[in-house]
């Protein structure tokens, strides 16, 4: 599957994104993004981006190159109008996405969505893609005021079932 096109829209009544994307096979795929799926793809494809770079043997300088490129793609951005077609393979409504996994591997760089619907995407990932989907989903954690960090924490792990992307003052206080 060839992406062709990202389009992302915050929903304020869903509190969601619905994210879309049409195929080099004329195909449209529509899904929800929660803030902690954004949060997770954020981190996740920063990871990526730097990996692609150490598989292409840019080792040391990996991070700084990776960041570098997001900045530059940032400064020349173009975005243009989203151009709908009419073959919904999941149909016309959203469906959630439940978790998210982006990887390296031999053959590149991917994107497995499990979708609420039981089934799995998986989307091949370009380096320029990486940084077009890092920015669009960056776009939306500022439309939304979700104030996702960009950076995984360092610190104590949050305790299950807490939303790791809370700051640390929401975890509530316990006493035994």
């Amino acid at each position: 599957m060839s992406i062709r096109q990202l389009n992302a829209s915050y929903v304020a009544d869903e509190d969601r994104v619905m994210f879309r994307f049409t195929t080099a096979a004329h195909e449209e795929f529509r899904l929800w993004l929660t803030r902690a799926v954004v949060g997770q793809l954020l981190l996740q494809l920063k990871d990526v981006a730097v990996q692609v770079l150490v598989q292409k043997g840019q080792a040391q300088e990996a991070k700084v190159v990776a960041e570098f490129k997001q900045q530059a793609l940032e400064q020349n951005a173009q975005f243009t109008q989203f151009a709908a077609v009419h073959r919904l393979p999941l149909g016309a409504e959203p469906v959630m996405v439940r978790s998210v996994q982006a990887r390296v591997s031999p053959s590149g760089p991917s994107l497995l969505l499990a979708l609420g619907t039981g089934k799995q995407l998986t989307l091949p990932l370009g380096e320029d893609l990486i940084g077009k989907l890092r920015l669009l989903l960056q776009r939306m954690n500022e439309t939304a005021f979700w104030a996702l960090p960009l950076e995984a924490s360092a610190g104590v792990a949050k305790p299950a079932g807490q939303d790791p992307h809370l700051p640390d003052s929401a975890v509530p206080k316990v006493l035994h």
